[in-house]
């Protein structure tokens, strides 16, 4: 793979995969200790609604400014900040005696801070890596992040049973600091505006008019994005009620719940590495597909190596979904519009998340867990169909790369 010999992408991947491992260690002690502490999945929801809400608020206009200023300093600089804010959090971990609304307030802080770093690191990839190797780039993020999140999960279940959880957060904290540090090494080529708009609401709406004048990016969006994120938003709070309430594994099932989804994204990654899966619209396509299958499987078994296979499943749809949107948009996106339309594009993907988390915190307590999970994988499956149309331009010759420019 070229993509190996290319310095500052490696020394970007390395970067990220240190924090990656912190941010997974914090999002497993997370929930697991909101629902220890207060016994909610209202309060799980809230929790998610926390980290999704700032981001839809904040992001349009931070891709706006990666566009504009200088996206290495961007990413060092939100870095050093969540990097602060987890080791104060991790500070009122230890101490326990504070009310519940004081994690929230760290959840929005440490969402903001993410929401601002996204469209700098999203938009930086295609700019340091050649568009012919953007898949291999984007499978290797893939794998690396699974191997993460493999460890991360058990690791986190291990020393929730164990230890202090406050020291899971400090050292999320840790690894951001870290992050920022060897971020410091890259160079991140400026990118030139050709457009003559110089404000930054003009540039905004700049943004939203090229997502909304192409339907094939549109609805891209708007199936692969927007509805997807609607039924698999709640799945934290799903999977946690039935490790406690129906499986009875604890904790550290919950975290081998976990790392077989990303077991199953790492076989996945390889896959697609080995070019099994070669086609970026297929991939798109079945990925979703399968990820539908396996959440109604969870569902219809409710055995706790059969959610193993269910999330393992999962992982596979997720690594080929995954992989085929974003070298999609990477492909199909001009590089100087890169910043803001990419934000625009987690925007509106992000704004189904609290709407999708609200109401399974809420549905929760009317219907058995078996059956919303069945009924979110059906709707996940017909989604994915949805998006055959994309197949479709393929086959007959219209490239969306030259209808995207």
């Amino acid at each position: 793979m070229k993509v190996f010999k290319n310095k500052d992408f490696m020394i970007l991947w390395l970067g990220q995969n240190i924090s990656k491992l912190g941010t997974t260690l914090y999002d497993i002690a997370l929930m697991w200790y909101m629902y220890k502490k207060t016994g909610s999945s209202i309060a799980l929801g809230l929790s998610v609604l926390c980290f999704t809400v700032p981001s839809v608020l904040i992001a349009p206009l931070a891709g706006v400014f990666a566009d504009r200023l200088d996206k290495k300093k961007i990413i060092i600089n939100t870095d050093i900040l969540s990097g602060i804010i987890m080791l104060v959090f991790s500070y009122f971990i230890f101490v326990y005696r504070y009310p519940v609304y004081i994690l929230y307030i760290f959840m929005i802080l440490s969402s903001m801070v993410t929401a601002v770093f996204n469209p700098s690191i999203s938009s930086s990839i295609p700019v340091i890596v050649k568009e012919e190797d953007l898949k291999d780039a984007n499978t290797l993020n893939q794998m690396s992040s699974q191997i993460t999140n493999i460890l991360g999960p058990v690791l986190a279940g291990i020393l929730i049973s164990f230890m202090n959880i406050g020291l899971l957060f400090f050292i999320n904290g840790l690894s951001f600091l870290i992050c920022a540090i060897i971020e410091s090494f890259i160079v991140i080529p400026k990118v030139i505006i050709k457009t003559c708009t110089n404000g930054i609401a003009s540039q905004f709406k700049e943004g939203l008019k090229y997502i909304a004048s192409d339907k094939p990016l549109l609805y891209l969006v708007m199936a692969g994005g927007v509805i997807i994120n609607f039924f698999l938003a709640p799945l934290s709070i799903y999977e946690t009620i039935l490790s406690t309430k129906i499986l009875n594994v604890g904790s550290t099932g919950y975290g081998m719940m976990n790392s077989a989804i990303s077991a199953g994204a790492l076989l996945g990654a390889l896959l697609i590495m080995a070019n099994v899966f070669n086609d970026k619209y297929k991939m798109t396509v079945i990925g979703l597909c399968i990820e539908g299958i396996a959440v109604a499987f969870l569902g219809l078994v409710p055995n706790y190596y059969v959610a193993l296979l269910s999330e393992a499943i999962l992982g596979l749809g997720v690594a080929m979904a995954s992989v085929g949107i974003s070298t999609l948009y990477q492909t199909l996106i001009p590089k100087d519009k890169m910043g803001r339309v990419m934000a625009l594009v987690s925007t509106l993907c992000s704004i189904s998340v609290p709407l999708g988390t609200l109401l399974g915190s809420i549905i929760i307590a009317y219907l058995p867990l078996n059956i919303i999970l069945i009924i979110s994988g059906v709707f996940i499956i017909v989604t994915g169909f949805l998006l055959i149309p994309l197949l479709r331009i393929k086959t007959n010759n219209i490239s969306l790369d030259s209808a995207l420019k």
